[in-house]
């Protein structure tokens, strides 16, 4: 099974990622960097769903 993996989140998702970045690091990030970390999260997952 393959998972399509967005590069980019949603203006709405993005912005939920970020609080949740936030409540959960105590850090504040970019809408580029949580892109990136969520794509990051988004890629492990799909490895572990494919094993």
């Amino acid at each position: 099974m393959s998972i399509e993996i967005p590069e980019n989140l949603s203006p709405e998702r993005n912005a939920e990622f970020r609080a949740l970045y936030k409540k959960h690091f105590g850090q504040d990030i970019s809408e580029s960097q949580a892109d990136e970390e969520a794509y990051r999260l988004l890629s492990f997952f799909s490895i572990v769903f494919d094993l």
